[in-house]
């Protein structure tokens, strides 16, 4: 496993568990990666098998923290991410991805979401977390919802300019440090 600050960090929801990625995890990365219907909705993020070994072997870049969700039983499940994290306005991207397709719509992405969500608002100084999903990724918007966070903007692509032709609009979703703490006392 690689050597990061948060490496022997392993957060517990209700039903998943998020931990470090480590080397073995990687074959799954790669998989879902190259899965057309995950990668439709969550985009790539590698370009290449050679791409994935160098993002697991370099030092992880200071805006970005990344967990692998596991089922409480160990089964590897999908992955977490904040990401394009702005330490000067307080923001982070979230990204979430439940590889494993027949662990969808059991409620472990919002566990995911809910568990990862409260480690990032309790750990950094971060007092905005959003997230951009496709309008017509239902189950995703369903799951961002329960988790507590809420529309506030959509973005159109023209077809000329559109780097991805499947995705015709995004739906942006955020949630802030008090509206986490709200919900948390509620």
């Amino acid at each position: 496993m690689r050597k990061t600050r948060y490496s022997d960090i392993v957060l517990t929801g209700a039903m998943v568990r998020l931990r470090a990625v480590a080397e073995r995890d990687l074959p799954k990365l790669l998989e879902w990666d190259e899965d057309e219907e995950i990668s439709r909705w969550a985009g790539k993020k590698f370009s290449c098998r050679a791409e994935a070994r160098d993002w697991y072997l370099d030092k992880p870049p200071a805006n970005k923290r990344t967990f692998v969700i596991e089922t409480l039983d160990g089964d590897l499940i999908g992955e977490v991410e904040i990401l394009n994290i702005s330490w000067r306005i307080h923001t982070g991207e979230l990204r979430v991805v439940i590889g494993e397709k027949h662990h969808w719509n059991q409620g472990l992405g919002t566990d995911a979401v809910v568990t990862f969500t409260r480690w990032v608002f309790d750990t950094y100084s971060i007092d905005t977390i959003y997230l951009r999903v496709d309008k017509e990724n239902y189950r995703a918007r369903r799951c961002y919802a329960k988790a507590g966070f809420k529309p506030v903007g959509r973005l159109k692509f023209s077809s000329e300019r559109n780097p991805d032709p499947g995705v015709k609009h995004l739906i942006l979703m955020k949630m802030s440090r008090t509206e986490w703490h709200k919900r948390a006392l509620a």
